[in-house]
């Protein structure tokens, strides 16, 4: 059974091992967030290299996950994915893509609006069906008056 957060990595170091198209999708969220993300990979897209982020254009290293909080094993290559996994120090979390039992967490499909974020989750079990229900889930936001939350945080400390 997962329990469900969210984690404040703003300014905390992420590191991403891999560099194609599911590190790109990783990125995007991480960034919002503002984390401080190192990409380690031997082939790096250019749309990754474009970004606010620090690469390492280069094989993994163990050193690479030096003072991380936070991993994301993106690649294809088996050894380099048990690398990392043997590698990690006691307390950084692990998200390895390729292996969801390898993983100390997963990250959830998210609709948001002004104050307002909906997770949306089947375990990982089926990420096809939560892309649907997310999409529905958008539909009902969009129509939600949502900037009364902030004002009621403001107020009322206690939410």
């Amino acid at each position: 059974m997962k329990y469900p957060i969210m984690l404040d990595v703003t300014g905390k170091k992420v590191v991403i091992i891999g560099g194609g198209k599911v590190a790109l999708r990783k990125i995007a969220g991480l960034l919002d967030a503002g984390a401080d993300i190192l990409v380690v990979g031997l082939a790096v897209l250019p749309e990754i290299k474009a970004l606010d982020v620090q690469v390492a254009e280069e094989a993994y290293r163990a050193a690479h996950l030096e003072s991380a909080f936070m991993i994301f094993i993106c690649t294809d290559n088996p050894e380099v994915n048990q690398l990392v996994l043997r590698d990690r120090a006691p307390g950084q979390l692990v998200n390895d893509t390729t292996n969801q039992a390898n993983s100390d967490f997963f990250n959830m499909a998210t609709v948001t609006k002004n104050e307002l974020t909906v997770g949306i989750s089947t375990g990982g079990g089926n990420p096809g069906y939560a892309k649907k229900v997310k999409r529905e889930v958008n539909k009902l936001v969009a129509n939600l008056e949502t900037e009364e939350i902030a004002n009621r945080n403001k107020k009322d400390k206690t939410c």
